[in-house]
């Protein structure tokens, strides 16, 4: 689930902790979040259903390559993994980008680490993903029990792809993060293949590089899919290059007359009244999503609406996202929350997100209006 995030020029990779129940993923996860610095990581969040539950939170490593000019953030994820929990470990591998199989060295948990391989396995065919492609290392987890099976034993019945392969002690936390070090380098290496090369004229890492509207004639903000990892940010990028290179869109092709803001309820406060024609109507589409507790398609509204006013200063030139906010006059800290939200997906974004994007978004247009 490759996700490009324009504001903070980040490419967002996900990364999921695979093995069957008990084997170490939480408590692998959770000693990978407690030696990121605070400044570095996100929150960890647990999704919790009727009785399984999903752990995750995301983080930007320091002395990770960029991938054609833009950083990467890890969003790791763990599964439950017992066995009647299929469909959520199905889910949860949706648009994944890489994987990491925690085994059970325990002799006992011979079976059930098979089980849950082959599981994997079925998941990822489910999902159209190529179990012989996806980027994967294996942790051969809890080297510091007794009674284990020997690494050659484990290769032997486990790591059908010769792929990386690590003792780790989740507990002590031995081993973990040369593994995290190996999957983070593979997921790179495999954006690296699939990422479209830039030109100078359209270098993908640049807001500049967009065309002038991301937004159909008289439409709302397009939304930005989940895409399986076939097409990852390949297909996107790709569009966007064309786009911004091709003498197809005009501005002929823009409707000479704004369109007309959405109707607000009687009664609504409302922060479109400050303008006319398409800016108010762009800000009463943010509202008007708040209302009907459409929190994320709100929060994917702001972000279209910033990126292309931010594209739009003039004089701005190649200036990164930052620096446009900051000669905009906005808040350095509140931009680089805004730029965090941004990597939200659907389904996790709440009213209090979406409220600050309108936040973000009104202060932006309001202090734009002044130039």
């Amino acid at each position: 689930m490759t996700v490009i995030n324009p504001l903070a020029r980040e490419i967002s990779a996900k990364v999921v902790y695979y093995g069957p129940g008990l084997s170490g993923k939480t408590t692998t996860l959770k000693h990978i979040y407690s030696v990121v610095k605070p400044q570095r990581r996100g929150e960890l969040v647990t999704l919790a259903t009727e009785g399984d539950r999903t752990i995750f939170f995301d983080f930007l490593p320091l002395q990770v390559k960029e991938v054609r000019g833009m950083g990467v953030r890890f969003q790791l994820y763990t599964v439950p993994g017992q066995v009647f929990y299929s469909a959520t470990r199905r889910l949860v591998l949706q648009g994944v980008d890489g994987v990491i199989f925690v085994a059970d060295s325990q002799r006992a948990a011979r079976q059930s680490n098979l089980e849950s391989l082959a599981d994997l396995k079925k998941n990822l065919v489910e999902n159209d993903i190529d179990v012989d492609r996806i980027p994967i290392v294996f942790q051969y987890n809890k080297r510091d029990l007794q009674n284990l099976m020997s690494v050659e034993e484990m290769r032997r019945e486990l790591n059908w792809r010769d792929a990386p392969d690590f003792e780790t002690a989740a507990t002590r936390g031995d081993g973990v993060l040369p593994a995290l070090k190996e999957i983070s380098k593979l997921v790179i290496r495999s954006l690296w293949a699939r990422f479209p090369r830039a030109t100078p004229e359209t270098s993908p890492g640049s807001l500049s590089s967009r065309p002038p509207s991301s937004r159909p004639p008289g439409g709302a903000p397009s939304r930005r899919p989940s895409k399986p990892l076939e097409e990852g940010i390949q297909a996107e990028l790709a569009k966007v290059a064309e786009l911004s290179s091709s003498n197809e869109f005009q501005i002929s092709d823009v409707e000479s007359e704004p369109p007309p803001a959405p109707e607000i309820p009687r009664g609504a406060l409302s922060f479109a009244s400050l303008w006319e024609g398409s800016d108010a109507a762009a800000v009463a589409e943010v509202e008007n999503a708040i209302r009907r507790g459409a929190h994320f398609e709100a929060l994917e509204r702001s972000v279209a609406e910033m990126v292309e006013l931010l594209t739009a200063l003039p004089g701005t030139g190649e200036a990164s996202p930052m620096a446009k906010a900051g000669l905009l006059g906005l808040d350095g800290r509140e931009f680089l929350h805004f730029c965090r939200l941004a990597n939200l997906h659907e389904g996790s974004a709440t009213e209090r997100d979406a409220l600050f994007a309108l936040y973000m978004l009104v202060a932006a247009r309001l202090k734009a209006a002044q130039i």
